[in-house]
């Protein structure tokens, strides 16, 4: 059994239910194995504490889906906006229909995307844009390939309520072009699929959740470099991840069965400051 599976077996054995802080800990020494160089452990540890600390509704769910969220973010050397404020990826609570149960899910924001797919090295320039009405927007297709052609109107209303479509256009290092587009009511629609819909950035980020849409539509055909990492995050997005070590066994499939851990009022959050 592998290091990390074992601490999980230690600790649902102890019979009684640990502190969040303190999972994070016994467990933290093993999560560098997994994570991209230069993201360490101990920083982890942090995020995932500060990241509990700010969404309070954590507490509510399972301790093993919240540490294979931010085990999750570790793998792809992103941490939650919450703690970091840059979009990149959210550890958000949802209830599980099938068991009743409050669960974390990994949201893959459309900044953490962005960094996915140019961590590819293929791409000279990667752009999003959503269009509102009043822009002047067309694309077209002929014989020598797509075509767009984008003027905004900096004086037109913004917002959810205003826009139009939202589109991706990329430049390959092979001097490929790759553009897509889709209309507002396919990314409304993609929105009333997620689980994620009535809370967290689909809420109060809208706009960039389109435009994270449309690059996910993309990689998703076969339109955008892809790797094994980006495939990856983009498998486990609006999902809980089910993580497994270098020996196959699932790694918190064990900590402390369903139960939410207790509160962490009395752990520091970032950098040993209350």
């Amino acid at each position: 059994m592998g290091a990390i599976a074992k601490a999980s077996g230690e600790v649902a054995r102890s019979g009684s239910a640990p502190k969040f802080a303190d999972l994070v800990r016994q467990v933290s020494p093993q999560l560098q194995s997994v994570m991209p160089k230069g993201f360490k452990a101990e920083r982890l540890a942090q995020m995932a504490i500060g990241a509990y600390k700010q969404t309070p509704k954590l507490a509510e769910c399972s301790v093993p889906s919240i540490l294979s969220c931010c085990l999750q973010c570790a793998s792809l050397g992103l941490e939650p906006s919450v703690v970091d404020g840059l979009g990149r990826a959210y550890i958000l609570p949802y209830k599980n229909r099938k068991t009743g149960q409050m669960e974390a899910q990994f949201i893959l924001g459309k900044n953490g995307m962005v960094e996915l797919v140019q961590r590819s090295g293929k791409l000279r320039s990667l752009r999003t844009q959503c269009v509102y009405e009043g822009d002047e927007f067309d694309y077209w297709e002929d014989e020598s390939g797509v075509h767009y052609s984008y003027r905004p109107n900096l004086d037109a209303p913004h917002g959810k309520e205003h826009m139009r479509l939202v589109y991706l256009s990329a430049q390959l290092l092979d001097g490929g072009l790759v553009f897509l587009a889709m209309s507002k009511s396919e990314v409304d629609g993609v929105m009333g699929r997620s689980k994620a819909a009535n809370s967290g950035p689909w809420q109060t980020d809208y706009e960039a959740m389109a435009e994270k849409t449309v690059l996910r539509r993309a990689f998703n055909r076969g339109m955008l470099p892809r790797s094994v990492e980006v495939a990856h995050g983009v498998a486990n997005d609006e999902a809980t991840p089910v993580m497994v070590d270098e020996d196959g066994f699932e790694v918190f499939g064990h900590v402390a069965g369903s139960a939410p851990a207790q509160d962490v009022k009395d752990v520091p959050a970032e950098g040993g400051e209350a």
